[in-house]
């Protein structure tokens, strides 16, 4: 092991002890860096999703290399995330507690959000929140992509949900 590598891990488990996580904030920047980079050398979007890492320095982080926005798995995920100021946040999950409990509602009134749906049943959820929030709810349809997790399994199926969508 490198001396200097020794030194800093014995550092930081004299000042902060174990478990700690350390973070590397130089290859955290290369590595953002590069994944735009592949991103827009492939003509794609960058929304990362902040699961992993839940911390809104390092979605700026990436907003600020190129990403048009964050995507987040849970509410409370956007909630923190828009307390620090990032405002374009996709959340991937059906929020139906959420938009019953009237959380969702609340942080729409705050951000414009983007929601996913693969029911009717979340769709008019979603639907009772816009409303409550007074602000158009961005929705979009969730496709099954082979895994058998969620959303919608045919094109038909997303097109008649789509459909309804803009009935609800």
């Amino acid at each position: 092991m490198n001396r200097n590598i020794s030194a800093l891990k014995t550092s930081i488990i004299e000042n902060f002890g174990t478990p700690c996580a350390v973070i590397d904030l130089d290859v955290v920047d290369r590595n953002i860096k590069r994944a735009q980079t592949l991103c827009d050398n492939a003509g794609v979007k960058n929304r990362p999703h902040i699961k992993t890492h839940k911390s809104p320095l390092l979605a700026k982080m990436q907003i600020a290399a190129g990403a048009q926005g964050i995507t987040c798995q849970k509410l409370g995920e956007a909630e923190v995330m828009a307390n620090n100021g990032i405002t374009d946040i996709v959340i991937a999950t059906n929020l139906i507690g959420a938009a019953r409990s009237g959380r969702l509602a609340s942080l729409q009134r705050r951000v414009p959000l983007k929601v996913c749906s693969d029911s009717l049943f979340s769709l008019a959820a979603y639907s009772d929140a816009a409303r409550e929030a007074e602000r158009p709810l961005d929705v979009m349809i969730e496709c099954d992509t082979g895994q058998k997790r969620a959303g919608v399994e045919t094109p038909r199926e997303a097109l008649a949900l789509a459909s309804d969508c803009w009935q609800a």
